[in-house]
């Protein structure tokens, strides 16, 4: 049997040039390389959402060459982005999943049977008639791949598609690429070392060119490597501390005295509590009864759809609890207070670019500041941009033409550039490059004890140095509240729930 061929032969765009590079039928290939190498950009290429300016793709089928230009390429290619919420447009979960199919010509009562295997597939089952607005950011990515895998495409592009999955749900959606996509080719752009692993092949973009590296377990073993191409490493090896630059750029978070004040300077109010949720009842996703202490730093774990999300949500008064209070700063937080707690508390969600309005990465950042005083500190200011590993190339491009890697430092200068009393991190190292990681949990650390934290994830291994207490949170409600030394009393608990454990 002739098996499909995806053929990419000197592809250029921007940044990227002369690309080559094959996809066939039944294979998985994965493609790293640092934020902004272009690797979304590559994805959207092929999937013919951008038209290249040099070179060809085509599509070798039955033995026979096709031009991309004649290929229908919607049929052809199923792209899954690193935003679920940009690709749903179902009005129900149902919807989302029939849609493609009804619009293929099948018949209603084959795509019933159809939906209602995929939603069984990957745990939705019970949703089919809820709207997918109401899903978390993992059950709408889960969501996204079984709509795009119930096409049955012949090739498949997975642009972080699964990084935001819990353990659990990760495993569910790769046996369902196992099974409904083991005749695609697949192409999975990733930071993740272990996604990686499971793939056939190994690709590097990097610079505008693209390496091909081989078998992906000899390469990410190797901590050099990797290093060199800015990827991460299976190895349980850390660049903090190694790289005096990166401390020496942090010392501009630690206290400048250019800057207004610095984020050491700040004064709490002597409040006991910062926050006290008692008995709050958030229309039922999320049941708490907590207290908040100054400069803790709480790891809040739990899988997807647990109300992680809605708990940080709550904390900025994004939404009210229907029973009991939600208090901040000693005073419950009313209507009248909302604009205060949101000066002193900033929220960084999972996907920035949802957020994110200024009309470049300097005006969204410095935002505060009055057109004056950005044109007077504008050294100062680039400085600052530079310690959260944002290059003065991107300083005046608007946010949207970033890489995802790059949304999420823009956003987290954002965040601390408004000098906030608590901070609260949904899923910040998305999408970050092994670089931009350690970066990014250097300033985090430098950070430890001046702010309160709440950063949710569920990769343990990103917070169990650093957080004081771990929240475990199930099915809306708090089910663990221990010291983060401790977690490994409660390991099993963690890994039942989709938590991603250290291996140590």
């Amino acid at each position: 049997m002739l098996k499909n061929e995806l053929q990419v032969i000197n592809l250029s765009y921007r940044m990227l040039s002369n690309l080559n590079f094959d996809l066939k039928s039944g294979e998985i290939v994965a493609l790293m390389g640092p934020n902004g190498a272009g690797k979304s950009t590559l994805a959207r290429l092929i999937a013919g959402l951008l038209e290249p300016t040099g070179g060809e793709i085509s599509l070798i089928k039955d033995g026979l060459k096709t031009s991309w230009s004649d290929v229908k390429r919607w049929q052809e290619i199923g792209i899954i982005g690193q935003h679920p919420r940009r690709q749903t447009i179902g009005a129900t979960v149902a919807e989302e999943l029939g849609f493609g199919l009804l619009n293929l010509g099948h018949n209603v009562k084959e795509v019933r049977e159809v939906v209602r295997e995929l939603a069984q597939a990957i745990g939705l089952e019970g949703r089919l008639n809820q709207s997918p607005a109401t899903l978390s950011g993992g059950e709408r990515q889960r969501l996204v791949i079984a709509a795009i895998l119930g096409l049955k495409p012949s090739f498949l592009i997975l642009d972080e598609a699964l990084t935001m999955l819990d353990e659990r749900a990760q495993e569910r959606c790769l046996k369902l690429l196992k099974t409904q996509g083991k005749e695609m080719g697949q192409l999975w752009i990733t930071h993740d070392p272990e996604l990686a692993l499971k793939a056939d092949r190994l690709l590097v973009l990097k610079d505008g060119n693209l390496m091909e590296l081989g078998e992906p377990g000899t390469v990410l073993c190797d901590v050099l490597l990797c290093q060199e191409y800015s990827i991460r490493s299976i190895m349980n090896e850390t660049l903090d501390g190694q790289n005096g630059e990166l401390w020496r750029k942090c010392e501009l978070i630690r206290g400048n005295t250019t800057r207004r004040r610095s984020i050491s300077e700040i004064k709490f109010e002597d409040h006991e509590d910062i926050m006290e949720w008692v008995k709050a009842d958030y229309a039922s996703r999320l049941r708490i009864n907590q207290k908040l202490k100054p400069n803790e730093f709480i790891g809040v774990l739990g899988p997807s759809g647990a109300g992680k999300s809605t708990l940080l949500e709550s904390a900025i008064a994004l939404i009210k609890p229907t029973e009991g209070m939600f208090l901040a700063f000693g005073e419950e937080v009313t209507k009248h207070q909302i604009n205060t707690l949101r000066q002193r508390a900033r929220l960084m969600l999972q996907e920035p670019g949802e957020y994110q309005i200024g009309r470049n990465v300097y005006h969204e950042v410095f935002y505060l500041q009055s057109s004056k005083e950005r044109k007077q500190k504008h050294p100062e200011n680039l400085m600052y941009l530079e310690a959260f590993g944002i290059p003065e190339n991107l300083a005046y491009k608007v946010p949207e033409n970033l890489s995802g890697g790059e949304r999420q430092k823009v956003a987290l200068a954002a965040a601390l550039e408004s000098l906030p009393e608590v901070l609260l991190l949904d899923e910040p190292l998305l999408g970050l490059d092994a670089n931009s990681r350690s970066l990014f949990q250097t300033i985090v650390r430098e950070l430890k004890g001046k702010l309160t934290i709440l950063y949710v994830t569920h990769d343990l291994s990103e917070i169990v140095g650093l957080a004081d207490r771990l929240w475990l949170i199930e099915e809306g409600e708090l089910k663990l509240d221990c010291q983060s030394k401790d977690w490994f009393m409660y390991k099993e608990q963690f890994k039942e729930a989709g938590v991603r454990c250290p291996i140590n």
